[in-house]
């Protein structure tokens, strides 16, 4: 059975030399290159974000003032990032070993350098820790010929790394993996993972790769100049995604008024689908709520973000999550000041709209929006936003 146990820990490697990019890490870690005025690292934090991660841990060894500095023991979005210092380097596979004491039972591995555009959660889901060590997410191409071609089998063990051969399709290793913990007794203090330790975990078929094929289109390696070149038109393009927008009550639940309590939230039938359709199909998934009844008195806003978390707990371990919740706790005549003050963010105002677009790059055109009420379709109209009823007795379909 797949892992039923949602992964929270997100571990960055970070420690490389960059030295085949010649002057330019000369002054800076190559995860810290400014890529469109933003260091790459950013990126790949941003969407470990978005999919539901709130765990992360740097580990860096070159330059790693720069990481502590920027990042270290602070909140970015809503990760709480540790960074930790590898002082001798190790390898990929002893900077793991270093970093034992902070590492979970279950965590998600991945490479400063590389990014690959898919749901983190499917790879997330799929990770069974009976039978598997780690689970490597795999992309496939038949030019990428610098990377390694890997042998798999129907059921996902990987029996080899192997060459290329350059008239089929191969997969090659994109960088993410699921691991357990206890593929630090395969570890010793300078060893490299895909080099020393796979090769043994594959003995032990203990080994998988997960592939959604996704293509060689949706994945980047900083580590030569060329395709750092090529990172500034393909991070652009990336995080240009259409959104769907999804009004909560009515649309997510059933709408039984002023729903704040986890026993009282019932799942509208085929949501969970229809969200991680479009989780995998290159869409941000966003919650546009009104909730007066913090206004009102009737609940208190970490209520509000309390069923929220619920909720993308419930959607990751299916694999699918939402980016992010926007609520409007306003209400007119409340006793509170406060809430009688952010008029704007309420529907049909397009606050919460507005404050989506700022936080994320959506491409607008290709956007949709879907409620129950007069006032989700106001809200879309102002926007020009593709707008859906749900009725939460009929089946919802995938559009």
């Amino acid at each position: 059975m797949p892992n039923n146990k949602v992964i929270d820990q997100a571990v960055i490697l970070a420690g490389g030399l960059g030295t085949r990019l010649g002057n330019i890490t000369k002054k800076i870690p190559k995860p810290l290159i400014k890529i469109n005025n933003k260091p790459f690292i950013e990126y790949l934090l941003f969407n470990l974000s978005r999919q539901g991660f709130r765990k992360v841990l740097i580990l860096c060894s070159y330059k790693s003032n720069f990481f502590f500095k920027k990042y270290h023991n602070k909140k970015y979005l809503n990760l709480k990032i540790i960074c930790l210092e590898e002082k001798i380097p190790a390898g990929t596979g002893g900077t793991l070993l270093n970093a034992k004491k902070f590492l979970e039972d279950n965590f998600l591995l991945c490479n400063g350098d590389t990014y690959l555009d898919f749901n983190i959660n499917n790879l997330c889901l799929a990770f069974n820790h009976k039978k598997m060590l780690a689970l490597i997410s795999s992309s496939y191409s038949k030019t990428a010929n610098r990377y390694t071609n890997i042998k798999i089998e129907k059921n996902g063990l990987v029996r080899a790394f192997d060459k290329i051969n350059k008239s089929q399709k191969f997969y090659f290793n994109a960088g993410y993996y699921v691991c357990s913990k206890k593929i630090l007794k395969f570890l010793n203090k300078n060893c490299s993972l895909e080099n020393d330790i796979f090769p043994k975990i594959i003995k032990k078929k203990k080994l998988y790769s997960i592939n959604n094929n996704i293509s060689y289109k949706k994945f980047i390696d900083i580590g030569i100049l060329r395709d750092l070149k090529k990172a500034k038109t393909f991070l652009k393009k990336i995080i240009h995604k259409p959104a769907i927008f999804l009004d909560r009550d009515g649309v997510l639940n059933k709408d039984s008024g002023y729903v704040y309590k986890i026993k009282d939230f019932i799942w509208k039938k085929n949501i969970i689908k229809l969200i991680k359709y479009f989780n995998d199909n290159n869409y941000y998934v966003i919650v546009l709520t009104n909730q007066s009844g913090v206004g009102r008195g009737f609940y208190k806003e970490k209520d509000v973000k309390k069923l929220h978390n619920w909720i993308n707990l419930e959607l990751r371990k299916k694999g699918a999550f939402i980016d992010k919740f926007y609520y409007a706790p306003y209400y007119s005549n409340s006793k509170y000041a406060i809430y009688r003050k952010n008029k704007i963010l309420r529907k049909p105002n397009s606050g919460m709209l507005d404050l989506a677009l700022t936080e994320f790059n959506i491409n607008l055109n290709k956007s949709i929006m879907l409620g129950d009420k007069d006032i989700d379709y106001m809200t879309a109209k102002k926007k020009k936003i593709k707008f859906f009823f749900v009725d939460f007795n009929k089946k919802i379909k995938i559009l």
